[in-house]
């Protein structure tokens, strides 16, 4: 049978869930004839084109004549004026239907028309890059170039069928990629013929469908896993929300950034709580507690180098304030970008929340009433915390990859200061989110 919302062939009758998406099988399932094999082809959907017809009207004829000059002169001026703005020109896109439930919108050489590169979800959990058939017998070899935004942002070596690397020469003129996961693949292939003569073919391929994130942690010794599904378009709606606006300098708007009412962010929530086993979770300060393990060991910190920062090595500027369902798709982010999913996850699950901003950091903020992080080293750390119209918050840090208590932050701040002492100095302040 066939999964009835990404369309994935289910091999064992006794499946309860999709292997792709995660869907639930129910009865609804759509069945499929023995010997089925997915097609490698996908099918193209072709939006319909309509044509209006502006009415005709009567009228004089030396007017209708002046009319038609003039219109021909402003064409004539919009023409050249279009041909000097060309770089500025939206690039054309396609809509490639592989199911109800998901597609590909694709660019350059991949749109039909040109007849050059094509994509498709091939067998064996892969993605097919194929040059076409007219093209490919042109050459003898070629060598193919990959670039996934949004899965491996920590390393430049990318796992292909039984390769991994930056690139890959190959005889076939087809790539396949060992990653079916919704995301935007750059792609480049450079042919060779015979002759030493070489032609470059590129572009961009948007594989929309359903993203999964599986997470595994431990916290107070017990080990727990969840399953988080959700469509990649909600994460291309944050992607591009605000674009001009992730460079924060007025610290008041960081929490904008907490979209604690998003669904995802909900359905994350929900599913932490199931695992934890509440059902009341703001009068429990040990779920905050879990949820801040969670954040802390399932999402890492970009890697970097001193020449380069972390942003700019994860989105390609220096500083980029991320919404929490950009910093869960790439499964990392810096410090306010962490802190901003666990003080959305805070306050989804009815906690008082914020982040708290301090120099070249940030700490998320949870409200706890009667708190207390038990023993500590104050060699080492403090406790971070203020009280805001009678609710008291407490400091989380979200960039180790270990547990550590709610309320307790490195005491070395910059310029020999322990963080608190920045705390209503210059904009460093807990930031509440209403």
């Amino acid at each position: 049978m066939l999964c009835s919302r990404c369309g994935a062939l289910i091999q064992s009758k006794d499946a309860k869930f999709c292997p792709r998406c995660g869907y639930e099988l129910n009865s609804y399932s759509m069945p499929v004839h023995k010997g089925y094999v997915p097609s490698v082809e996908p099918y193209v959907y072709s939006q319909p084109v309509y044509q209006q017809t502006a009415p005709t009207k009567k009228g004089n004829s030396k007017k209708v004549v002046t009319v038609a000059i003039v219109i021909a002169l402003f064409v004539g001026v919009v023409v050249v004026g279009l041909a000097g703005s060309s770089e500025n020109a939206p690039e054309k896109t396609e809509t490639q239907q592989i199911n109800p439930y998901s597609y590909f919108k694709v660019s350059n050489d991949f749109l039909e028309e040109r007849n050059t590169l094509s994509v498709a979800l091939a067998t064996d959990n892969r993605i097919a890059f194929t040059l076409s058939p007219d093209q490919a017998s042109k050459y003898v070899s070629y060598t193919w170039t990959l670039y996934d935004r949004d899965h491996l942002a920590s390393t430049s070596a990318y796992v292909f069928s039984q390769y991994t690397g930056d690139t890959i020469k190959k005889t076939e003129p087809v790539l396949y990629y060992l990653s079916q996961k919704p995301g935007v693949y750059d792609i480049k292939v450079d042919c060779l013929t015979s002759s030493g003569q070489r032609t470059t073919y590129s572009g961009t391929v948007t594989y929309i469908g359903t993203v999964i994130k599986d997470y595994n942690w431990t916290y107070n010794g017990a080990s727990y896993s969840i399953r988080l599904s959700f469509d990649y378009k909600e994460y291309l709606d944050y992607k591009n929300m605000n674009i001009n606006g992730r460079n924060v300098t007025n610290y008041n708007k960081t929490v904008s950034f907490v979209t604690y009412n998003d669904p995802v962010i909900k359905d994350l929530e929900r599913s932490l709580r199931n695992a934890y086993g509440v059902n009341k979770a703001a009068a429990d300060g040990n779920y905050a507690s879990f949820i801040l393990a969670f954040v802390q060991i399932c999402f890492g910190y970009p890697s970097y180098s001193t020449f380069m920062s972390a942003e700019k090595y994860q989105y390609g500027v220096e500083e980029y304030f991320a919404y929490p369902l950009e910093t869960i798709i790439y499964g990392m982010g810096d410090c306010e970008d962490t802190s901003i999913l666990a003080a959305a996850l805070f306050k989804a699950a009815g906690f008082n929340a914020g982040v708290v901003v301090l120099p070249g950091h940030a700490v998320a903020a949870v409200g706890l009433d009667s708190y207390s992080p038990g023993n500590y080293s104050s060699y080492s750390d403090e406790v971070l915390s203020k009280t805001v119209d009678n609710v008291t918050y407490y400091g989380c840090e979200t960039t180790v990859d270990v547990f550590q208590k709610i309320g307790l932050i490195s005491n070395t701040g910059s310029g020999g200061h322990p963080y608190s002492w920045y705390i209503g100095k210059d904009s460093y302040d807990f930031y509440i989110v209403t």
